[in-house]
C-alpha cells in the first residue's frame, strides 16, 4: 500500500510513525519547514519557548506511549500552576489542583484565597450548581471516547453556566477558562467541551523538561527522509468516489490512501470534491486565533513560585492571563531569568495578528504594566508568533455532527482517512489518537 499524509504536525506525524512501522510506503506533505504544526518549540539565547501548545493533560496516553517509544518518558515533568487571581488591584494566589497532596500542602493558602479573594459570595455558591454535573458525569467527559456527553453538545458553555449557576460564576471563572485553554469565549464553545477541559485540567498538567515540542522533533527526525518539507498539496484528487493521489507542484502524486492531518477548514479548500455528508461536519468545525507574544526578562516579574496571573471577564483585558513559562522546567530559561507568556484571544487576537511586530510588543507591554508596573520597558528580546487557526474549539453541535460522520460516512470516499484533533474533543491527544487511528484504518 502507498499512502500520502498530508501535514507533520503531531497527528500527521503519529499517522506516519503508524504506516512505516506496519510496513507501509508512506510520504508526508509539509508547507512548513519544520515538523510540529501546532506542537512547536523553538530556542533561543538560552530560553525554551512553546509556541503553540502549552502542556499535556494526564489523561494523554497516546501521547505517553509515543514519549515511551522515542526516550521522551523520563523527560516529562509536572509543576505546580499556582495563579494569582485579580482582586482590588492585586493577586491573590491559589493552586488548582484535586491532588489530596496538593489539597493539604496548600491549604492555608486556599483558605485566605476564599476569604479574601474578593469573588462574589453569589460566584461561590453558583460554583455548587455546577458540581454535580462534573461529579456525575467526570467518566463521560472524557476527551476521546466522548459520545456518552453528546447531550451536553447542544448548548453553549456559557448558556449551561446561565442556567445552572449564574452570571457571576460566568465572569469570575469560567470566562477565564474558556479563553485560557481555547482562546475563544464561554459562548464559542459547547457545554461538553468546556466542562470536558475543566475535568483534564484540574487534575495537573504536564510537559517535557526541554519542551513540549520535544515529541514533534523526535518524531520528525525519526522519518525525515519521509517527509517534504516547504511543499503544500494543492488537492486530493477524488474520482468515482475514490481516492487517486494528491496535486503537488502541478503533478499528481498517485496514493493507495490518503490522510489529511490539517486543519478543518484546510481540508475542505484542497478536496472540493467531498461529498455533502463528509462536507457538512466539517464545516461546523471553528477555530479561535491568537498573537502569542512571549517576552524574555533579566529577573523574575511574578513573586516567587507563581505561574500565572488570570484576568476574570470584567477586566476586559486583550489576555486571559500571563504565564511565566520559566517555572515548567529549569531548562525554559537561564538561572534567575523569567519568559512571560501572553496569549491574547477573540477579537483583540485577530487585531493583533494584523499590526506589525513594534505595535504588538508595545500593546502588550501596557497590557503587563496596568497590572505590574515594574514590568521593564525593554525586555530581553520578544517572540511573537502569529496563529490564525489556533485552538479547535468546538462550538455547540459540532462533536454531535462528527459523531454522526464517523458513525455512518467515515468511508463515503474509498482512500480517504481522516486526522485531526476535530475528530475528538480537541486536544493534542486527540490529534496523536487520531493520526494513529487513521493509519490503522487505511492498514485494514
Amino acid at each position: 500500500m502507498k499512502a500520502v499524509v498530508i501535514g507533520a504536525g503531531l497527528a500527521g506525524l503519529a499517522a506516519l510513525h503508524a504506516l512505516t512501522s506496519s510496513g507501509a510506503e508512506a510520504v508526508c506533505f509539509e508547507k512548513a519547514g519544520v515538523p510540529g504544526g501546532r506542537v512547536i518549540t523553538a530556542r533561543r539565547e538560552g530560553f525554551i519557548f512553546d509556541l503553540g501548545a502549552q502542556f499535556f493533560f494526564h489523561s494523554y496516553n497516546t501521547c505517553f506511549q509515543l514519549a515511551k517509544e522515542f526516550g521522551l518518558y523520563d523527560d516529562l515533568t509536572t509543576w505546580e500552576c499556582r495563579s494569582g487571581l485579580l482582586n482590588k488591584g492585586r493577586f491573590l494566589p491559589i493552586v488548582p489542583s484535586t491532588n489530596p497532596r496538593d489539597i493539604a500542602t496548600n491549604l492555608g493558602e486556599t483558605l485566605r484565597f476564599v476569604a479574601k479573594a474578593g469573588i462574589p459570595f453569589q460566584a461561590m455558591r453558583q460554583f455548587l450548581g455546577l458540581l454535580p454535573t462534573l461529579v456525575k458525569r467526570h467518566k463521560d467527559l472524557d476527551l476521546i471516547d466522548f459520545e456518552r456527553a453528546l447531550d451536553l453538545d447542544n448548548e453553549s458553555l456559557a448558556d449551561f453556566v446561565l442556567r445552572r449557576g449564574g452570571q457571576a460564576i460566568l465572569d469570575y471563572y469560567i470566562h477565564s477558562l474558556a479563553a485560557g485553554l481555547t482562546l475563544a469565549k464561554a459562548d464559542d464553545l459547547s457545554a461538553m467541551y468546556g466542562l470536558g477541559l475543566l475535568c483534564s485540567m484540574i487534575k495537573g498538567v504536564l510537559t517535557f523538561r526541554h519542551g513540549l515540542g520535544c515529541i514533534s522533533e523526535r518524531l520528525g527526525d525519526r522519518y525525515a527522509g519521509c517527509i517534504h518539507y516547504h511543499t503544500p498539496v494543492q488537492r486530493i484528487v477524488i474520482e468515482q468516489g475514490k481516492v487517486k493521489g494528491v496535486e503537488v507542484n502541478g503533478g499528481l502524486v498517485e496514493a493507495d490512501a490518503v490522510i489529511p492531518a490539517v486543519t478543518a477548514t484546510s481540508l475542505l479548500e484542497m478536496a472540493p470534491g467531498l461529498p455533502e455528508s463528509l462536507k457538512r461536519p466539517l464545516q461546523q468545525v471553528t477555530y479561535s486565533a491568537c498573537c502569542h507574544v512571549i517576552f524574555a526578562l533579566p529577573a523574575p516579574l511574578f513573586p516567587k513560585d507563581w505561574y500565572a496571573l488570570l484576568l476574570h471577564g470584567r477586566t476586559g483585558a486583550c489576555v486571559s492571563a500571563f504565564c511565566d513559562n520559566s517555572m515548567k522546567s529549569p531548562y525554559y530559561s537561564p538561572q534567575g531569568c523569567a519568559q512571560i507568556g501572553c496569549w491574547t484571544y477573540d477579537r483583540h487576537a485577530r487585531e493583533l495578528n494584523d499590526r506589525p511586530d513594534a505595535e504588538v510588543r508595545r500593546v502588550l507591554v501596557k497590557e503587563i504594566q496596568r497590572y505590574m508596573p515594574h514590568m521593564p520597558d525593554t525586555p530581553l528580546f520578544t517572540e511573537i508568533y502569529r496563529w490564525r487557526e489556533a485552538v479547535c474549539i468546538a462550538p455547540p453541535g459540532m462533536l454531535g455532527g462528527i459523531a454522526h460522520l464517523k458513525r455512518n460516512n467515515y468511508r463515503d470516499v474509498k482512500g480517504l482517512y481522516l486526522a485531526g484533533e476535530y475528530l475528538h474533543m480537541p486536544s493534542v491527544e486527540s490529534a496523536a489518537k487520531s493520526g494513529i487511528d487513521a493509519a490503522r484504518a487505511a492498514l485494514r
